[in-house]
């Protein structure tokens, strides 16, 4: 069945197929008939052909998004609305945020939408997008501060700081405890506090105007500290005292008469009791008895008699009690302190059962003290000694009492494994293995041992040992120098250095003289001015310029003075006034010119 594409197609081509398989083999000529009926009956239907409109099913010109799409005959064409451009006949989307330069405020993002963009604000700014300004997280509470820190606000952020008295990054602060650092400064007592810390003082002591330091508290001055006769004060506290004929009552305050309990405890050592018609009766206290006098006790020895106060082995006395104990090997029961129980050390291992001071009995297999395993040889380099004469040996050891050495790989050119992965070689090799051959002496001058006691050496180099050293130099030995030994020259007298490259300079005499330096062979280099094999003769130049300004009174145009130079150690130059100003009145700035003849011109 033909699509409406199809249908479309025009006459010629149909007809151009048409002709084409009229031109075929006559054993299809069923085919070609038939094919030549349908392209008779498209002919006849070219007038009837209609246009096919792509706007009803076509896509691109995305209609749905406000776009419209005009149809034409045989084609169509797209017509987009703002924020869509036309790209091979679709509408696609125009992408503002980058081809439009800043689409949105400085502080806003862009987003990209279906045939327009959005403007948001970027976090820490608010705004419709177009304008966006500072958002003060602090002010509108909208920040992640802890409760007990700062809240800063800065352009586009804020930033949290930890209150005194807290530690934190800020947004987690918690307390520190002042009072850890060195009491907080604070005499007695420091208590800590949410943010802070509280000095106090002890009973009998204030705090002082600074918070921190404690002074005592007068009580005698406050109601005689409640004394009923004197008051003393002391650090912190005070003391009640009484009259003769008086004792202090329990209160600690009231003196009371002695004939009474509240006298002195009535005279008794340890209880006074008060009995009808005013008498005292004392008694004592438990692990105490009453004397003869009535008043003062004695201690009970319970350990005295046959029982030992109910003790196995020991009893001590003690003031007003007794205390139990063992003897030599044994200690006191857990569960009973008046009994005991044997010792052993070592203690009784694997099941073993301790039945008198450091003797146990143990199972079989652990014969050792202790009950503990037995080797023999004993377990060496950090084996363990298990059950029935058994090492268990670490990684690297092997064999009875864990003293035969492993090594990975063997030990070559009769090489002994003396620890694990390590090789005690024979005096002619060395390396983990003994692989490497050794010479003995070395070799010398960077030869190499190639087997034992075999040196290779580099190219000149003799001997056994590569000792013997060739005559070369090289360098060459320079300024007649001779090549005696490898790089090493013997130089003629005039010269040194490795390579003899250096010359000997030595004092000239006579010495150079007005500043000339002495070069080899006793010769001078004289300096500009000079002449003569000691730089002796002092000569002058063709021309000597001198422009010089002094302030002085008008001179003249043309003086002569005498110049130190020539032969004679003096000549007669001239000296000419360039040009003259005229400062003040008798002042005046000169320079000058000065000329000398050339020499042999009367010099």
């Amino acid at each position: 069945m033909l699509s409406p594409r199809d249908m479309a197609l025009p006459l010629r081509v149909l007809l151009f197929l048409g002709g084409c398989c009229h031109g075929a083999a006559p054993s299809h000529s069923n085919g070609i008939e038939s094919f030549g009926n349908i392209t008779e009956n498209i002919t006849v239907s070219e007038s009837h052909q209609r246009d096919v409109d792509e706007c009803r099913f076509e896509g691109q010109c995305q209609q749905e998004m406000g776009n419209q799409c005009i149809n034409t005959v045989g084609s169509y064409s797209c017509i987009c609305r703002a924020g869509y451009r036309l790209h091979e006949g679709a509408c696609v989307d125009v992408n503002e945020c980058e081809q439009v330069v800043q689409a949105c405020g400085g502080q806003a993002v862009c987003e990209n939408t279906p045939g327009s963009y959005h403007c948001s604000c970027q976090p820490g700014f608010r705004g419709n997008g177009s304008y966006c300004e500072d958002d003060n997280e602090c002010a509108s509470g909208q920040h992640g501060c802890d409760t007990n820190a700062r809240c800063g606000n800065i352009i586009g952020s804020y930033f949290c700081q930890c209150y005194q008295g807290f530690n934190g990054d800020g947004f987690s602060c918690f307390d520190f405890d002042e009072c850890l650092d060195e009491n907080a400064g604070c005499s007695q007592i420091c208590t800590n506090t949410n943010g802070s810390y509280i000095c106090s003082c002890s009973h009998g002591y204030q705090l002082h105007v600074d918070m921190k330091q404690c002074v005592d508290i007068d009580e005698c001055k406050i109601d005689n500290g409640h004394c009923s006769h004197s008051c003393t004060n002391t650090n912190g506290g005070h003391v009640c005292v009484c009259p003769v004929g008086l004792a202090l009552g329990k209160d600690k305050r009231t003196c009371v008469n002695i004939t009474s309990c509240k006298m002195q405890n009535g005279g008794c050592e340890h209880v006074c009791s008060e009995r009808v018609g005013g008498q005292v009766e004392c008694s004592c206290q438990l692990g105490w008895k009453l004397l003869a006098d009535r008043k003062s006790c004695t201690d009970v020895d319970e350990c005295g008699d046959f029982a030992k106060g109910g003790c196995e082995q020991l009893c001590n006395n003690s003031a007003g009690s007794y205390r139990c104990s063992c003897f030599r090997g044994y200690r006191p029961r857990s569960d009973d302190s008046t009994k005991c129980e044997p010792v052993c050390t070592p203690a009784c291992q694997n099941n073993g059962l301790c039945l008198a001071p450091d003797t146990c009995h143990c199972p079989a297999g652990y014969p050792g003290p202790g009950c503990s395993a037995m080797c023999s040889p004993p377990c060496s380099h950090g084996g363990t000694c298990m059950r029935s004469n058994t090492c268990l040996c670490p990684q690297g050891w092997a064999g009875a009492g864990c003293q035969t050495a492993v090594c990975d790989l063997p030990c070559a050119n009769g090489g002994r494994c003396i620890a694990p992965n390590s090789c005690q070689c024979p005096s002619d090799y060395t390396g983990k293995q003994c692989l490497t051959a050794t010479c003995t002496p070395r070799c010398l001058s960077q030869g190499k041992c190639i087997d034992v006691n075999k040196c290779f050496c580099p190219r000149g180099w003799q001997g056994a040992r590569c000792q013997i050293e060739p005559v070369v130099c090289v360098p060459k030995c320079k300024n007649g120098g001779m090549c005696v030994g490898y790089n090493k020259c013997r130089c003629r007298s005039q010269f040194t250095g490795k390579n003899c490259e250096t010359a000997v300079i030595t004092p000239c005499v006579p010495l150079c003289q007005h500043g000339g330096t002495c070069r080899q062979f006793n010769k001078c280099e004289c300096p500009e001015g000079t002449a003569g094999s000691r730089c002796q003769k002092l000569t002058c130049p063709l021309v000597t310029m001198t422009v010089s300004t002094v302030r002085a009174t008008r001179q003249a145009i043309r003086q002569s003075y005498m110049d130190r130079c020539g032969p004679l150690g003096a000549r007669l130059c001239t000296k000419y006034r360039m040009n003259q100003l005229r400062v003040y009145v008798h002042a005046y700035m000169v320079a000058y010119k000065i000329l000398c003849p050339k020499r042999g011109s009367g010099q």
